[in-house]
């Protein structure tokens, strides 16, 4: 039996057999701990069904000693980073190199880990594939978790020799890298972010970059932020300081090998900006015109029951779009620059009749059925989270003095 008393965890960990035991030091090599022999914490149970661990409320069961250590892994970084509320913690990837940070940012297989090994087998140190966390000085920590890749690998030569050579724990589905060997940073190292880079996997073409909006990087950090209760409008404005620091951009590619080529000469040549590419409005969107005799609203009325901001919520404007963080700070809600105009308009008594009217005079291009059906949804979802809350009567509209009858 040995129990493990990491650097910055609040609990010790105790493992009781010698297999996962060892494991668990190659795994987490590059974390800090001492090791004692008493019985402190909860044990890990190893049985024939698998692994499993426990502390309050917070429980791991895999069925794997790969799978139990990841996921026992980001229970250890959760508990870390809540004893570090300057840590803004993402789901995201974070690679250092030719003296550049770059914070890789994307949504689920968009390649997050096989570039950050692809580019640790050029040099580059990795900061985490899974959980990253950015100081409020703007500085990428590592918790010193090696990269995690699903197999099959992609049809890499050296990304293949790489992984072989460095073969972690794993089961039929990933597969990770020694953490000793790996390229990863260990934890607590930081190093200074100079870029978010939005992954965007497509199906075929060369790797190429274009510029984001700071709101575009903003809304991406957003999605793959963690952050306890209370933390939300903290979190909203960490993104927010850290999309004003650094440049977004967007990076294209469908493989790794011309991905990680692309990143490092945007390196070495001290990350210029690239050039944006204009986007023109898609059908079906907002400001697209509609198509002849599509004009007529809905079939439905919309509401006229009046309602109002809820207390509490605070709103913050990102480039044209805007955030809410409900009154205990636990989540946070995009809003669209319709969103945003209807938000401020929800500063005094407003129904779903009244904002339909005055945004089909203000946008008459768009179409009142465009318009009727995007102000029902949007009420709808601020009704559903509780972040409007019905005004006394339709008197109490009437004596705030606003006209609705024409747009302001």
């Amino acid at each position: 039996m040995t129990t493990f008393h990491f650097e910055g965890l609040p609990w010790p960990l105790r493992i009781m057999q010698t297999p996962l035991r060892e494991t668990a030091r190659r795994f987490f090599a590059l974390w800090p701990h001492l090791c004692s022999g008493t019985e402190e914490g909860p044990p890990v149970a190893v049985a024939p069904g698998g692994y499993r661990w426990s502390l309050g409320d917070r429980c791991v069961c895999e069925p794997t000693e790969a799978a139990f250590l990841c996921s026992l892994s980001i229970e250890m970084v959760l508990a870390c980073c809540a004893a570090r509320p300057d840590l803004l913690r993402l789901h995201a990837a974070a690679v250092a190199g030719h003296g550049r940070g770059l914070l890789l940012c994307g949504g689920h297989q968009a390649g997050k880990s096989v570039l950050t090994a692809r580019l640790t087998a050029d040099g580059w140190t990795g900061y985490g594939d899974d959980m990253v966390a950015v100081t409020r000085g703007g500085n990428l920590f590592s918790f010193g978790i090696a990269p995690r890749l699903r197999l099959p690998l992609p049809p890499s030569a050296v990304l293949r020799s790489f992984v072989l050579a460095r073969r972690g724990c794993g089961d039929a589905s990933a597969v990770y890298l020694d953490a000793a060997r790996s390229g990863t940073a260990a934890w607590g190292r930081e190093h200074p972010l100079h870029a978010v880079v939005l992954l965007r996997r497509v199906s075929s073409g060369p790797a190429r970059l274009r510029t984001l909006e700071a709101s575009e990087g903003t809304t991406a950090l957003l999605r793959r932020s963690l952050f306890e209760a209370g933390q939300a409008d903290a979190t909203l404005q960490a993104a927010c300081d850290l999309t004003e620091r650094v440049p977004c951009v967007q990076l294209s590619y469908a493989d790794a090998d011309r991905a990680a080529q692309r990143l490092t000469l945007w390196a070495r040549q001290g990350l210029p900006l690239p050039l944006s590419t204009a986007c023109a409005p898609r059908a079906g969107e907002a400001g697209a015109r509609p198509e002849p005799g599509r004009e007529q609203a809905d079939s439905d009325e919309p509401s006229r029951r009046f309602l109002r901001q809820a207390a509490g919520i605070a709103f913050r404007r990102v480039g044209l779009e805007g955030y809410l963080t409900d009154a205990r700070g636990t989540a946070l809600y995009r809003l669209t620059p319709l969103g945003c105009a209807l938000w401020r308009m929800l500063e005094q008594p407003l129904s779903e009749a009244q904002a339909a009217a005055l945004l089909d005079e203000a946008y008459p291009h768009v179409g009142r059925r465009r318009i009727a059906r995007d102000v029902r949804g949007l009420f709808d979802a601020l009704r559903a989270r509780g972040l409007t809350v019905p005004a006394d009567d339709e008197g109490e509209a009437r004596a705030s003095g606003r006209d609705m009858t024409a747009a302001e």
